[in-house]
């Protein structure tokens, strides 16, 4: 894969909240087009509000448009919002790259209708629009390595779909250790990567991208409704460990799917 393969491609980007936004400004700031470029919403006025401010008005197309026109198709809708979009009917081949926790690549294909279908789960926004972004990918292929290398991802390329669920934890770290501190609960880390040692790593690694001023905007940009990185935050507002914190965002993922 090389510049002009890339580029070449039109991109469409499902669901503008927060992963949405920064990967299209990110994706403009390489050089992808506004011609190559698709993003669509949920027709909310304060979404609308942040794709103007952001110059992201001209990519704006509803889903039908990305599904008919798109070679790469990204996903960055919620978990619970993923089953409201229907089918999408696509060629066997194109490429589908999914940023959500919890549905997995079987579930991605039937509604797709793609085989070729990649999950990534990032740390947050603020990680991808300044290139430090930490990762969990699978599997691995060559294009999409070729793109988290492009946006700046500290990519894992983890040995099977199960451990991807260690990376929706892992994603939230940042915030995590925004909140709480990492040398203090080191145990509680090493005791959580007993079935995923890298998982000690990336947290040392997360550790370096929590915010020091405006924590709880930085602590918020990570959360979703229902999502996991608000279930280990209640968890921890409720008095629990670390290590029972993000075993109740595991529990989490796992009712995502």
């Amino acid at each position: 894969m090389n510049n002009d393969d890339f580029f070449k491609n039109k991109i469409g980007i499902i669901g503008a909240g927060n992963i949405g936004q920064a990967l299209a400004l990110k994706l403009k700031e390489k050089k992808v087009t506004s011609d190559n470029l698709l993003v669509s919403y949920n027709g909310s006025i304060f979404t609308f509000s942040n794709l103007y401010d952001k110059d992201l008005v001209d990519n704006i197309a509803d889903n039908s448009r990305i599904v008919d026109e798109c070679d790469i198709i990204i996903l960055s809708v919620t978990p619970q919002q993923f089953s409201q979009i229907g089918q999408f009917n696509l060629n066997d081949d194109t490429l589908v790259i999914s940023f959500m926790a919890g549905i997995t690549i079987d579930e991605l294909q039937k509604q797709t209708g793609s085989s070729n279908i990649i999950r990534i789960i990032p740390t947050g926004p603020d990680t991808i629009c300044d290139e430090t972004a930490i990762a969990g990918a699978y599997p691995q292929q060559d294009i999409t390595d070729y793109i988290f290398d492009l946006l700046g991802f500290d990519v894992y390329n983890v040995k099977n779909e199960d451990e991807l669920k260690y990376m929706s934890v892992a994603g939230c770290l940042p915030a995590v250790f925004t909140k709480v501190d990492l040398d203090t609960n080191l145990d509680d880390i090493k005791k959580f990567a007993v079935d995923f040692p890298d998982f000690i790593e990336i947290a040392k690694k997360a550790d370096k991208l929590k915010a020091t001023e405006n924590k709880d905007e930085f602590i918020k940009s990570f959360m979703t409704k229902g999502g996991i990185t608000e279930a280990i935050i209640n968890s921890l507002d409720d008095g629990d460990s670390l290590y029972d914190a993000l075993v109740a965002g595991l529990k989490r993922n796992d009712e995502l799917s």
